[in-house]
């Protein structure tokens, strides 16, 4: 087999940005309960009211540029991890879900925190804000229960966590797939390189940032040469690949991918690398020609010959790189142009990495508690997961899947007939 795959995309999805049919496409703007509106890219926001119970709303103070989505937030100031959860998602199916964070000093206190980020009972990592920038996290995965929860949990005393906005989109089937159902995908970097402008909605109809690059010394930028008509397809918009970087020399054999582009680390990195002509002269000459090297090891078993109006793309679903690998396009003999690069997608791959999430016959009985009284549906997401991040009110063992055994309910204000219990099998204390 061989250690990378060089595809080659024959015909264009025509998906017609705006007019794809999705699954679950939600924008959600924290902080404003009730609000809808439709942004100036086309975007349908929705207000938060009907993810969250718990939490308090508050607007940024600082002026910025920043779209009106991260102007409002709601923070958490009193339990240990807060949650949405989106429902009626198809189990199984690849979504995105990305968070934004803009802390604007809306507490006064000129003080961003940090906390931790979660999904699903998973930890996704830790959150550090600033004070006059905006931040978020992307995560790809498929999830194993019809509902999608994301969570913020207070790590240490003072530092209080909040969330700005959720952007969840379900994929088409095919897309980030991986080799395995419990591996999930980290966003690590998404580059159109040569780009002017960030390219997202509507040109992406799942609204993915796909990011210019930064000045890089020793290459121009070149752009195709007909701009009148840019092709999409499902994996990456056509407006993504209209440009590319290349060596300022003609002269030149090899193409560096640049560090500071990948920012790599010492991890097992998804990643695709996509190839498009943007001279149709270039092309019918077969002027370009050229290797796909890691670490000086050629990846690639026929050499890369960028089409034109269409891609091809070398792609890896689990390599591990690290912080000094090298990433090179070098050319084949018979080149008579250097390489050329489009555009990047790097994410951090983590194996067998989902939780199973608290035993589901504890979850529905512990739903039943929530729906008949007021005072715990406060609690939402995963009852027990992460390790040391259960609901307030209850204590867990460290099964796969975890059960509740204590329910701590004094204190609650609870009156009346408590609900029937006998669903939590593995339950050993009670405190009513």
């Amino acid at each position: 087999m061989p250690t990378c795959v060089v595809r080659t995309v024959s015909a264009p999805n025509q998906f017609n940005s705006p007019n794809l049919q999705l699954g679950v496409s939600l924008s959600i703007d924290c902080g404003d309960p009730t609000g809808t509106r439709t942004d100036e890219l086309g975007i349908k926001w929705i207000g938060d009211g009907d993810y969250i119970n718990t939490g308090k709303t508050a607007k940024v103070q600082v002026n910025n540029s920043y779209h009106d989505e991260v102007q409002t937030l709601r923070y958490f100031p009193y339990q240990k991890k807060s949650c949405y959860v989106i429902g009626g998602v198809n189990r199984g199916r690849k979504h995105m879900v990305r968070a934004h964070f803009f802390y604007g000093n809306y507490d006064g206190k000129s003080s961003p925190p940090s906390f931790d980020l979660q999904f699903d009972g998973n930890p996704w990592g830790s959150v550090t804000t600033s004070s006059s920038e905006s931040y978020h996290r992307e995560v790809i995965y498929a999830p194993k229960r019809d509902n999608i929860s994301v969570c913020v949990a207070q790590t240490s005393p003072g530092q209080i966590p909040f969330i700005s906005a959720l952007v969840i989109r379900e994929f088409e089937q095919g897309m980030y797939e991986t080799d395995g159902t419990e591996d999930f995908l980290l966003l690590w970097k998404r580059r159109a390189f040569g780009s002017e402008d960030l390219v997202r909605f509507p040109d992406d109809p799942y609204d993915r940032y796909w990011r210019p690059s930064d000045e890089i010394d020793g290459v121009v930028t070149v752009a195709r040469d007909n701009m009148s008509f840019i092709k999409n397809f499902t994996d990456i918009p056509g407006l993504a690949l209209a440009h590319a970087i290349t060596p300022a020399s003609t002269n030149a054999t090899t193409l560096i991918v640049p560090s500071s582009e990948m920012g790599l680390g010492n991890y097992k990195y998804y990643y695709t690398f996509y190839f498009l002509e943007v001279s149709q002269a270039a092309y019918h000459n077969k002027s370009r020609s050229f290797d796909f090297l890691v670490d000086g090891i050629k990846r690639n078993d026929d050499p890369i010959i960028p089409p034109y109006g269409t891609y091809v793309s070398d792609y890896n679903h689990g390599r591990n790189l690290t912080a000094g690998s090298v990433i090179s396009l070098v050319n084949t003999a018979n080149a008579s142009l250097p390489p050329i690069l489009n555009a990047m997608e790097l994410l951090e791959l983590i194996k067998s990495g989902l939780a199973n999430g608290t035993n589901e016959n504890d979850v529905n009985t512990l739903k039943v508690l929530q729906s008949q009284y007021q005072q715990v549906q406060l609690w939402a997401g995963d009852p027990c997961l992460p390790l040391g991040f259960t609901w307030d009110w209850l204590n867990c063992n460290t099964a796969d899947p975890p059960r509740v055994t204590e329910l701590h309910l004094s204190g609650l204000g609870l009156s009346g007939t408590l609900p029937d219990f006998s669903g939590l099998t593995a339950l050993e204390i009670m405190w009513i």
